[in-house]
């Protein structure tokens, strides 16, 4: 029995048939919302809950022998089956809303909508943290090209963007490792490969001299259209989504990186008034981050907040980073204001980098993720334990890895993205 259906995690107004049927609502958003997941392979292992492990494997195709047979060769050595297989150490993932009931954006609970919440919130806060651990795992893949004949996204600058030509190497290298969702007989047949990369490398596309691009919209009809899918270009369909932005992550020209003075809390950094529009963040938040200098940095600048533990590079691992815009700066005392609000509580001394946005593209020719589950992300509607019982949590839990498997079948593609 999982923990969520046992009477410590779930309040008795929610009984065993609204628990399935609000896990089944917190899946569905996976279904409809999620880029990156679709394009693992999902092995569930429920035994797994006890062993913390999952093994995945698959039999190879035999090796034929073509030598002709003689006469006397009654008996044949036969094909040789054999196998290969993964170990998965699965972890726990998951996360909780908490909010004060006389706070003011308490408006899921007060009407009693936590339908709204799962679809919302709490829904998404799920897609998110699934979407980022498969991309993590894709872009994990040793087969990797960095654009510009470049060794590491560390060395790409503004000049290494994405080109066409990279799509049909790629495709011959899949050609050439006999990934079965490549294979084809006519180039018709072909369109099965999928890339799923960022909106500055589609429009990198798009705009390009002589661009042979198809929209979506044009071969609707006759295909079945991916979550995301925005269109065609020799062969290849294209899915589109932020998720493969890595904000300031390279740094071939120029990297900007300094550090907090000073640690801080979810809800701090938010200027007054934002774009002549906004008001974001909380009455009474702190306005701003302190930092040990400002000099170098800029209003409209795009910042990353990153672990120091971790190295200056920004990574896609580090689940502590935030990214937000400069829109204010007050140089004498070494302060920034953000768009938004940090949501996340940072430590002093973590680094604060600008540098290039990394495009990651990945050519898919068949699934080389597995999603393993030990147990599906379901909802945890807690108890309020507090001493004045008003703080109303809900949150999600999950037993799960995305696990690499076969890096064969895609590759990935990391570059830079005009600035028009």
């Amino acid at each position: 029995m999982s923990a969520y259906e046992t009477g410590a995690l779930l309040s008795t107004a929610h009984p065993a048939a609204q628990r399935a049927f609000y896990e089944q609502k917190l899946l569905e958003n996976l279904r409809t919302k999620s880029i990156m997941v679709p394009f693992t392979v999902m092995k569930e292992d429920f035994s797994a809950r006890d062993t913390g492990r999952i093994t995945y494997s698959e039999v190879f195709d035999t090796e034929p022998s073509w030598n002709a047979l003689s006469e006397s060769d009654i008996w044949l050595k036969g094909a040789h089956l054999d196998s290969r297989s993964l170990t998965i150490d699965l972890e726990i993932h998951g996360d909780v809303i908490k909010v004060s009931e006389y706070n003011e954006l308490v408006n899921f609970w007060n009407s009693g909508d936590l339908r709204g919440l799962v679809d919302g919130k709490l829904g998404q806060n799920m897609v998110d943290t699934l979407d980022i651990l498969a991309r993590n795992a894709f872009l994990s893949n040793p087969y990797k090209t960095y654009v510009g004949g470049n060794s590491a996204r560390s060395g790409l600058d503004h000049t290494d963007l994405f080109t066409v030509d990279m799509a049909e190497t790629i495709r011959t290298h899949l050609e050439e490792r006999d990934v079965p969702g490549i294979q084809a007989v006519t180039d018709a047949d072909m369109q099965t490969m999928v890339c799923i990369t960022t909106p500055r490398v589609i429009h990198d596309l798009r705009t390009a001299t002589n661009s042979s691009w198809v929209d979506a919209n044009q071969y609707a009809g006759a295909a079945k259209i991916f979550s995301g899918e925005v269109g065609m270009w020799n062969g290849v369909r294209f899915i589109r989504t932020n998720r493969l932005v890595l904000p300031n992550a390279a740094s071939g020209d120029v990297t900007i990186q300094n550090s907090l003075n000073g640690a801080t809390i979810p809800g701090q950094g938010a200027y007054a008034t934002v774009d002549g529009v906004y008001t974001p963040g909380q009455s009474g938040s702190t306005r701003y981050i302190t930092l040990t200098s400002v000099t170098t940095f800029a209003v409209g600048q795009k910042i990353t907040i990153h672990d120091n533990a971790l190295g200056t590079a920004v990574l896609e691992t580090d689940g502590t980073q935030e990214t937000r815009r400069i829109v204010n700066i007050d140089v004498g005392n070494n302060r920034i204001s953000l768009d938004k609000p940090l949501l996340k509580a940072h430590g002093t001394g973590d680094y604060v980098t600008t540098g290039i946005d990394v495009q990651a593209s990945i050519f898919v020719g068949g699934p080389g993720v597995v999603y393993a589950v030990g147990e599906r992300p379901h909802v945890l509607n807690l108890p309020t334990i507090d001493d004045m019982a008003m703080i109303r949590r809900f949150g999600w839990r999950g037993f799960l890895k995305f696990q690499l498997f076969r890096p064969e079948f895609f590759e990935v593609v990391e570059s830079t993205g005009s600035t028009a």
